[in-house]
C-alpha cells in the first residue's frame, strides 16, 4: 500500500518540484498541499497523511506553534521538519515537539527519500548538520525563565498589554510588570517587540 504524504511550503516551485519527484516512487502518494498553517490543519485533518513534510517559515507563522495541533488533527503522521533553516534552537524544538525528523532543503533526492523511508519506519532521520547542531550544548534563553515567565512572555507574544496579562493571569498590573522586566533581561532584549518576535521565532 502507497504510503501518503502532506505536502507543506508556500513555495509554488519547491512543492511542485517536491510532488513530481515523489509521486514517481511507487510506495509513495502525494494526497494533499498547503502554503500556509491554516491549510495544513485543514488538509491534514481531511486527508489523514501517514507523512507531513512542513516548511518552518509560512506566510502567517512559525509551524512549530503548530506541530502539536497536525499531530492531534492526524494522529497517525509522522512529521518531518523540511526547511533551509539551521538553528540549533529550531531544531530541539521541533524535536521536542514531536517532529519526526528535520531535514535541509539541500539534501539530494536520493537522500530525502531515505529520510521519509525511515521516518515511516518509526526512526527519527536528522540531517547531518542537525546532528552536530544537537552535539553543542543547549543555550536556549528561554530555558531560564521560571514558568510564570514563560507564561507572561507567550501573552505578550500574543499582543496583549500588561492591563490584559494580568485579567488572564488573576494578578497585579505591576506583578505582570515585574515578571516582563526579568523575561527582557533574561532573554537580552530591550523591549515587548524583541521579545515577542523572539518567541515567536521559537514557537511560542
Amino acid at each position: 500500500m502507497r504510503k501518503r504524504l502532506l505536502i507543506v511550503d508556500d513555495h509554488p516551485i519547491v512543492r511542485e518540484g517536491l510532488k513530481a519527484f515523489l509521486e514517481l516512487q511507487s510506495d509513495l502518494e502525494i494526497v494533499g498541499e498547503a502554503d500556509t498553517l491554516r491549510d495544513a490543519q485543514t488538509e491534514a485533518q481531511r486527508e489523514q497523511p501517514d507523512l507531513i513534510l512542513l516548511d518552518v517559515q509560512l506566510p502567517d507563522g512559525n509551524a512549530l506553534g503548530v506541530l502539536a495541533s497536525l499531530k492531534e488533527l492526524a494522529p497517525k503522521a509522522k512529521v518531518i521538519i523540511l526547511t533551509s533553516f539551521l538553528d540549533d534552537h529550531l531544531v530541539r524544538d521541533a524535536l521536542r515537539l514531536g517532529a519526526s525528523g528535520y531535514v535541509l532543503k539541500h539534501s539530494g533526492p536520493t537522500a530525502l527519500l531515505d529520510y521519509i523511508r525511515a521516518a515511516l519506519r518509526g526512526e527519527i532521520p536528522l540531517d547531518p548538520s542537525a546532528v552536530k547542531v544537537l552535539a553543542e550544548p543547549d543555550n536556549d534563553p528561554l530555558a531560564e525563565l521560571t514558568p510564570r515567565e514563560r507564561e507572561v512572555l507567550e501573552y505578550i507574544a500574543s499582543g496583549l498589554s500588561n492591563k490584559q496579562i494580568a485579567r488572564q493571569m488573576s494578578v497585579t498590573e505591576k506583578t505582570v510588570k515585574t515578571h516582563a522586566t526579568s523575561v527582557f533581561a533574561k532573554l537580552n532584549v530591550r523591549d515587548r517587540t524583541q521579545a515577542a518576535l523572539l518567541a515567536k521565532e521559537r514557537g511560542l
